[in-house]
Parts: structure tokens; C-alpha cells; sequence
């Protein structure tokens, strides 16, 4: 299984209490309808909104972010719940990742069914959606042209159809089992709920993971390209690879970046990377980060917050997370490191010698 297929592990489903994206909250306890959707809109796609039962006030909530090319935006709308009218999506691309059940219908053919994972909004069709008022639902939208940009990077070539992805009822298979993408949703909102801000580092890593699990989870019109095997490249480009990764490392860079600098793509970079190391891009990546870490952590003195500063340098917006990854290439954690690291004073020696 390639890196694009592994997805991290799901995390516990969240309650209202704790809803995704909770430490970018933009708006709360809001009652105008008017209010809520025009915090959604510049996150999400054009859409109306109708209250279901006007006598019940709404008390709505909206957490929103861009991380890179790709919005995440939750909104509940509490009260007595909305309909959510959406037009053809056109150029842009738009899925909703209901926390519970949500009905939905294709307006012009009455075509209707009840969503409890991905659903991705129709480019040619109007649609209408009901999102459970207490829990709500969480939109992930980008561009076409930035999937398809993404995807001819990942392919090495450009895609031989207009991307387009195929509407919930058609039975058209992905390339991945659909649940891959709450999988990488879910990883990445438990992140960002973990961390004070978005680190330049991260933002790049969390995108692609995005814009992969889009691709390889749900259907379209190049599943079959993606299906195809890899063309063979040479492994010479290991070393350039390898020199490239430790030279550009404190940059904001992710797989796409490393592909490019190969003249390879991304398919490619992971049959070299798996050859080569049997580590994924990524895990290149991270390593590299990892390993220039340890050495800050060698060289530092023991401070309040010196091993924050350089996980935050390193990319990590979570301590633990960082902790974690750190234990498990080093056999210690960043703590026993900067221990090991401390200058033997005159002190101890004396004391030692009695």
C-alpha cells in the first residue's frame, strides 16, 4: 500500500461540546440566518439557506480556516435546523462531511438519500441538504483547478479528461475505500484543535494529505489514470532527492515540492523513497526535521519552553505529537535528550568524587 493509501487512524467522533476546528471559531450563539451564512460562504461554495421552522430561534456556530488551497469550515446552525440550497458547483469543488446523518436531494430529479459520510456536491446539478442542527456539518472545498493541478503532479502527467467528480449515486468506484477521507479530515481537524496556530510547516503536509485523500477516495473521471502503474524512473535520483529534502527541510515544502525539484512525480518520488529508505515522502520529510531537532536539542541549554521552540521550528504545533514521533525514531523523548545533552558542572563532580 502506497503512502497516499495509508491513512492515519480515525479519531473519536466529537460531540457539540467539542465540535472540529474549535480553536478557530469565528462565530457563536448566533441567531440571524443572514449572519451564519455569510461567515460559511467565502469558506465553502454560493449556497441559500431557509430556517425549517422560523418560530424556533437558530443558535448557530461557525469554525473556519484555510489551510493552504483547501477550506475547512463546520457550521451548526441549531435551533429548528435549516435547508441548505446549493447551485451547480462548476469550477469549484465542495464535499460535506456530515458529524450525523443528512438528508439530501438533487432538486431538478427528486433523486434523495441520507448522507452519513462523504458527500460531494454535484458540478452540474442543484442540490438541497438538511445538516443536523445540534451536531452540524463540516464542508471541505478548493478549487477544480487546484485538484487538477495537484492530480498531474501526483500523476507526472497531465490528466486526460476535465476533472470531474461523480455524483453519490452513480456506483462509480475510487481507487480507495471512501473512508479514507474522514479518516484524513478527522487527523487533520484533531491537529489544528491541538495546536495554538497553523504552522507554515504543517499547512503544506495538511493540504496534500487533503488534496490525496479527495483524490484517492472518492470517484471522478481520472480514477482509472490513478488505477495505472507508475512509470519506472531512475534511482540515481535517490541522492538528489535525499540532498534536496536536507537543504530545503526549514521550508515550508510537502511531497509536491520534492516531486518537482526530481522532475519526477509524485507516484514516482514514493517507488524511490520506498526503494531506496522504505519510508514514504513524507517520512522523509519528517525524519530530516526530526533528526535536525535532535541536534537543536543536543546543542541546547536547558530553558523553560526550549523544547516548544524546537518543535514549533521543527513544524509541530502539538508537543505531544512531536514527543511521539520523536520517541519512536530515537528510542527517548525530547526531555531524556536535552538530560543527556546538560554539561556535567564542577559541582556534581565533586560530589560524585566523595
Amino acid at each position: 500500500m502506497t503512502e497516499t493509501q495509508t491513512a492515519p487512524p480515525a479519531l473519536p467522533e466529537r460531540g457539540p461540546e467539542r465540535p472540529p476546528l474549535s480553536a478557530y471559531q469565528r462565530v457563536s450563539g448566533v441567531t440571524e440566518i443572514d449572519v451564519l451564512h455569510d461567515e460559511v460562504e467565502p469558506f465553502a461554495v454560493g449556497h441559500d439557506l431557509q430556517a425549517l421552522d422560523r418560530a424556533i430561534p437558530l443558535n448557530g456556530s461557525v469554525n473556519a480556516l484555510g489551510v493552504g488551497a483547501v477550506n475547512l469550515v463546520w457550521v451548526r446552525y441549531g435551533g429548528g435546523g435549516v435547508i441548505v440550497d446549493t447551485p451547480p458547483t462548476d469550477g469549484e469543488f465542495a464535499m460535506c462531511a456530515p458529524i450525523a446523518p443528512m438528508d439530501f436531494e438533487y432538486r431538478n430529479s427528486k433523486d434523495h438519500g441520507t448522507a452519513g459520510g462523504s458527500l460531494v456536491l454535484s458540478h452540474d446539478r442543484p442540490m438541497r441538504m438538511k445538516p443536523d442542527a445540534r451536531l452540524g456539518c463540516l464542508v471541505i472545498a478548493t478549487s477544480t483547478g487546484r485538484l487538477t493541478d495537484y492530480l498531474a503532479d501526483y500523476l507526472g502527467d497531465q490528466p486526460g479528461l476535465p476533472l470531474r467528480f461523480h455524483d453519490s449515486e452513480s456506483g462509480a468506484p475510487a481507487l480507495a475505500p471512501a473512508s479514507i477521507v474522514e479518516q484524513t479530515w478527522r487527523h487533520v481537524c484533531g491537529i489544528l484543535d491541538n495546536g495554538s496556530h497553523l504552522h507554515p510547516l504543517a499547512a503544506r503536509n495538511m493540504e496534500e494529505a487533503l488534496l490525496t485523500a479527495i483524490l484517492l477516495g472518492l470517484p471522478h473521471t481520472a480514477t482509472a489514470s490513478l488505477a495505472e502503474p507508475p512509470r519506472r524512473v531512475p534511482h540515481y535520483l535517490a541522492t538528489l532527492i535525499r540532498d534536496w529534502v536536507h537543504a530545503h527541510y526549514d521550508e515550508p515544502i510537502g511531497v509536491r515540492d520534492i516531486a518537482a525539484a526530481a522532475g519526477i512525480g509524485i507516484r514516482q518520488l514514493q517507488v524511490i523513497c520506498r526503494d531506496q529508505w522504505g519510508v514514504t515522502p513524507t517520512q522523509l520529510l519528517r525524519g530530516v526535521r526530526l533528526d535536525n531537532a535532535r541536534s537543536a536539542i543536543l546543542a541546547a541549554h536547558s530553558a523553560p519552553g526550549v523544547i516548544t521552540k524546537i518543535a514549533e521550528a521543527a513544524g509541530y504545533m502539538d508537543l505531544t505529537r512531536f514527543g511521539v514521533h520523536y520517541r519512536r525514531r530515537f528510542g527517548e523523548t525530547p526531555t531524556q535528550t536535552l538530560n543527556h545533552s546538560r554539561p556535567v558542572s564542577r559541582l556534581t563532580v565533586a560530589a560524585c568524587g566523595k
